[in-house]
């Protein structure tokens, strides 16, 4: 039998495991008690032709603010050579010095398209504003796969731009930064309020660091997403989930955008996409892919018109006062559906864009879109897909082109279209 010496011994050693245990999860959780509801990290990119645009979401943001249950901490960069970050409350603004985010930026100029800066003010504003859930939005130029953020003087008068791979770089550190805060794994909702973003090769970048993604197939309006409205939702609502505010940011800026486009070039669009379903969703894209690689030769004419059919955006670049088409995106929902009717009596590609139409309506949380001239619907789903361009050689080293068969089948696409019709009115240019 043991002594009562060493009964008060194991006594004591069965306490203090029971307080390591225990103990620090009840602190954890006596600490989360004080943090917010929410923290919004903004990063606004408007060294650029967005600069007005920019200063008017800050006008936004001041206007909302922050509460008692949420944080609103702002990023700022213009074509003034100043970059400036703020805590922004309602109808006041106190600026915080760049040193004190980052001891080695003496300099007023920084640069939005690096990494580095991304990362510096987003992990301080995590720690500084700790919070339940983060809201993290990107507000800026976009040019989907090719990337976001352009800065157009980086403190050297250069150009540098945000590339998917520094994006997920900077997530990757953002998150990790999180679950040292809260025991989150990752940015509650991802917000990338700028053009072109709502592609599968920049959800299949961003997949593991963020549970919902917001982003836009098209063009954005010009004054992105109405910031105000946005941080009212979640000031009157701060208990909100993920899921259900990231549905809100949609019919936030729909209901907010005026007029009847005429043409796709103009339709507004936005979706809230299931991060967590990414990976299934390329997954089926690369077998179908092969598949259709397979069939190509022996279907070209079925193929080619499923293609021109679909459902497509351009990205543009603004030469000599006029937009040049660079890049071709088809939209994802519109080509499942174009090749279940192109293809309806080959029953792999069926079976196989049935699945893959079910597994989409599962990922697509929330999407909308205007009408064309205020009536007629068009078959727009909620995520784009990059089909040609002029810079094939550098799509292929992307993530989800490694992961994939697509860059090898819209490859052997324009081929075959350069043989079958020189005039054909894809982009098919050498590389």
């Amino acid at each position: 039998m043991l002594s009562k010496k060493y009964c008060i011994i194991i006594f004591l050693s069965v306490l203090n495991l029971t307080f390591i245990l225990f103990g620090n999860v009840n602190a954890e959780s006596n600490k989360k008690e004080g943090f917010k509801e929410w923290t919004v990290i903004c990063y606004l990119a408007g060294d650029n032709f967005l600069d007005w645009f920019m200063k008017e979401n800050m006008k936004e943001l001041i206007k909302a603010g922050s509460s008692d249950n949420v944080n609103v901490i702002a990023f700022l960069d213009t074509t003034d050579d100043e970059t400036k970050i703020f805590e922004v409350n309602k109808d006041d603004l106190v600026r915080v010095p760049t040193r004190i985010v980052n001891y080695s930026w003496t300099e007023s100029e920084l640069n939005t398209g690096d990494p580095g800066t991304f990362i510096n003010y987003a992990t301080w504003a995590v720690r500084e504003y700790p919070a339940k859930k983060y809201f993290v939005i990107l507000g800026g130029y976009g040019e989907g796969w090719i990337g976001l953020m352009h800065d157009m003087n980086n403190g050297q008068g250069e150009t540098d731009i945000l590339s998917l791979n520094e994006l997920e770089y900077g997530l990757k550190a953002i998150s990790k930064e999180i679950y040292a805060v809260n025991g989150n794994e990752k940015i509650d909702v991802l917000g990338l309020d700028a053009c072109y973003m709502g592609m599968l090769e920049v959800m299949y970048q961003v997949k593991d660091y963020a549970d919902y993604l917001v982003s836009s197939e098209n063009e954005e309006a010009l004054d992105g997403w109405p910031y105000d409205k946005l941080i009212e939702t979640i000031i009157n609502n701060p208990e909100m989930d993920s899921s259900l505010f990231s549905t809100s940011i949609v019919d936030t800026y729909l209901d907010s955008v005026k007029g009847n486009p005429s043409e796709m070039s103009n339709v507004l669009t936005l979706s809230v996409v299931n991060l967590e379903l990414i990976g299934e969703v390329v997954k089926e894209i690369d077998i179908l892919s092969s598949l259709l690689l397979e069939l190509k030769s022996e279907n070209t004419k079925k193929l080619m018109l499923v293609e021109r059919i679909t459902n497509k955006f351009h990205i543009n670049a603004h030469i000599a006062g006029k937009y040049v088409p660079y890049c071709v995106l088809l939209d994802l929902n519109d080509f499942v559906r174009s090749l279940r009717v192109g293809m309806v009596k080959n029953r792999q590609v069926s079976d196989l864009v049935r699945r893959l139409s079910k597994l989409l309506s599962d990922v697509i949380t929330m999407e909308r879109h205007q009408m064309l001239n205020g009536e007629q619907d068009i078959g727009i789903g909620g995520i784009s897909l990059y089909f040609a361009g002029m810079d094939t050689n550098a799509y292929r080293d992307n993530s989800f082109s490694v992961d994939t068969h697509w860059d090898e089948y819209i490859t052997a696409s324009r081929d075959i279209g350069r043989k079958i019709d020189k005039n054909s009115s894809y982009f098919q240019t050498d590389n």
